[in-house]
């Protein structure tokens, strides 16, 4: 647990130390959560899940058109959810992302974003099972934009996510999300 939290803050650091706020015209910082299920998957069958993260980005001088994205994810087996399951132990995962996502907008306030990045991502399948696992990141998101002139406000809209390691068990995780994401 101790090494997850080390790895969130060198992302952290390496995200906010690049270009200061000061270096763009204009700059954004949002803030966002998603919640959906899915499936993960390690050296075991696939198993039905209940998925969430949040997430953080910011413009940046080097890239107009493409946002780094922060992410934290969380998986669970959906029957941690079910009342009155006596199961001992529930497969779950934890992870990072960190992604460049792209937006592209359409008729107005219709937009449709990609993303692309790292993950990392703790293998709990099992329990006695606690290692990390490296690989990449993809997800796909479509909404509707409420923000006005100043961009200050929220997009809400719906996705998937996929990661895939490529270290230790070879874990997989997907998703089938709302979002809402918050512009300040």
């Amino acid at each position: 647990m101790k090494k997850f939290y080390l790895q969130i803050r060198i992302l952290i650091l390496i995200l906010s130390s690049g270009i200061p706020a000061t270096a763009n015209a204009q700059f954004m910082f949002s803030a966002g959560v998603t919640v959906g299920g899915g499936f993960l998957k390690s050296n075991s069958p696939s198993v039905g899940a209940v998925t969430t993260s949040f997430f953080v980005e910011t413009n940046t001088v080097l890239f107009s058109e493409v946002f780094p994205r922060l992410g934290i994810i969380f998986a669970k087996d959906f029957n941690a959810i079910i009342p009155n399951v006596e199961k001992p132990y529930f497969p779950w995962v934890q992870g990072i992302t960190f992604k460049g996502v792209t937006t592209q907008y359409f008729d107005g306030r219709y937009f449709l974003e990609e993303g692309v990045g790292l993950l990392a991502l703790n293998d709990r399948t099992f329990s006695d099972t606690d290692n990390w696992n490296y690989g990449v990141a993809l997800s796909i998101n479509g909404g509707f934009d409420l923000r006005g002139f100043n961009l200050d406000g929220f997009k809400l809209g719906a996705g998937a996510e996929y990661g895939i390691t490529f270290t230790n068990a070879l874990q997989q995780y997907s998703s089938i999300h709302a979002f809402v994401l918050y512009t300040f």
